[in-house]
């Protein structure tokens, strides 16, 4: 089997390589009119095969340029992103701390009328003292500067108190905006994404359906460059039985010569075997009718020898 194998391998490539050069009977011609076919419409698939692989690279190429444009504009937003979030530790730590120290001016503001009453009603109780004495009049000079005072004091609070929850709505609506911002961003990303996935798996999918159809051609091409195997092993055995081999390549007729003088050995070889083991076979069948015969005689004598005692 493996040396008949090896012959139409041989026949097979004889033809190929010499299936042009030699005029041959109608029959070998009309294997060579397959082959022609053959090659003819291998041809046709052939360029129908690079040009999807082309489009199937066009299209790779311009998957790749879409994703590095949608990787860019992602890396924007980002940025966008870290910028905008970047003050928001040191506005969330300032808008702490001014939201802890916003309700002592409240307190305060209290606590300095309440010292005025005290100091206006000390003052007017030292004013109309009998005794004015130098330590009394230097009383009366502080609580007088003190009276003073604290009325600015409770401006200087109200202005501080003022500006303070004024920050604090400042920082309060930077952190809206900021937040606002930040949504507008994610809005952005997603829609993005959205759009860059609906684009990239249109692409995609036109992708899979030409490897689908190059697939399906290669397919074609492997089936026609099958169907010529018969026609050139035919060729190949017309040629080879005509002497005529390929004027570049003549191993390729010496080698179908070398395989046939092979495949004729062996089969002498097994047509021996063949009449070797009928021979023995035969031999064998008449010993053992003669050794049946014997017994059979033997067996008979036996039985008259009996039926004469009785």
């Amino acid at each position: 089997m493996r040396a008949r194998a090896e012959l139409v391998t041989a026949e097979t490539t004889l033809g190929l390589l010499a299936w042009q050069q030699a005029d041959f009977d109608p029959e070998t011609q009309e294997e060579v009119r397959q082959i022609i076919e053959c090659e003819r419409e291998q041809g046709r698939h052939t360029n129908e095969s690079a040009r999807l692989g082309n489009t199937i690279l066009e299209l790779s190429a311009e998957r790749g340029e879409a994703r590095k444009v949608y990787e860019g504009r992602r890396q924007q937003l980002a940025t966008e992103r870290e910028r905008v979030l970047a003050d928001h530790p040191r506005i969330e730590q300032q808008l702490a701390e001014k939201r802890a120290t916003e309700p002592t001016f409240e307190k305060k503001m209290p606590e300095l009328d309440r010292e005025l009453r005290e100091v206006q009603k000390l003052y007017s109780e030292l004013l109309i003292s009998e005794f004015q004495t130098a330590q009394v009049r230097n009383e009366l000079i502080r609580l007088r500067e003190r009276t003073v005072r604290i009325p600015n004091e409770k401006s200087d609070l109200r202005t501080m108190h003022m500006r303070t929850v004024s920050e604090i709505h400042a920082m309060e609506a930077q952190l809206v905006r900021d937040r606002a911002a930040l949504d507008a961003l994610d809005k952005q990303e997603r829609a993005l994404e959205r759009e860059f996935d609906a684009a990239d798996d249109v692409l995609a999918g036109r992708i899979r359906d030409l490897d689908r159809q190059r697939a399906a051609v290669e397919k074609q091409i492997h089936a026609l460059e099958s169907a010529k195997k018969n026609p050139y092993a035919e060729v190949g055995r017309v040629l080879a039985d005509s002497n005529i081999g390929p004027v570049n390549q003549p191993h390729a007729l010496e080698d179908v010569r070398d395989r046939r003088f092979e495949v004729r050995g062996l089969g002498e070889k097994l047509n021996a075997s063949f009449a070797a083991s009928a021979a023995e076979d035969r031999l064998q069948m008449r010993q053992s009718l003669l050794i049946w015969l014997a017994m059979s005689v033997a067996l008979f004598a036996f039985l008259v020898a009996i039926v004469a005692l009785g």
